[in-house]
């Protein structure tokens, strides 16, 4: 077997400040739960968020973490627009 460690940078631009916050709190005690091999540091400057993976996990490993943060990701936004629609 094949000895790796991969590091993956991801950036994502949100519509509000407000919107990063709510993402960053709820993805923290997600991202505490992962294995030995995965390490992940989140940071928010305004409404940006940065998150850094590296990790020595199977690629698939690699793989269902980040479509995890993904999905939560999105669902975040789809429900912060209903509430912010909704809330007009």
């Amino acid at each position: 077997m094949v000895s790796h460690t991969t590091q993956i940078k991801l950036i994502f631009q949100c519509s509000t400040e407000k919107l990063a916050e709510i993402i960053v709190k709820t993805l923290e005690p997600e991202n505490k739960l992962i294995d030995d091999s995965t390490e992940i540091n989140m940071t928010q400057e305004g409404k940006e968020i940065n998150i850094e993976i590296n990790s020595s996990a199977s690629i698939p490993s690699l793989r269902y973490t980040i479509d995890d943060i993904l999905h939560t990701l999105s669902t975040i936004e789809k429900v912060h627009e209903t509430i912010e629609r909704n809330s007009v």
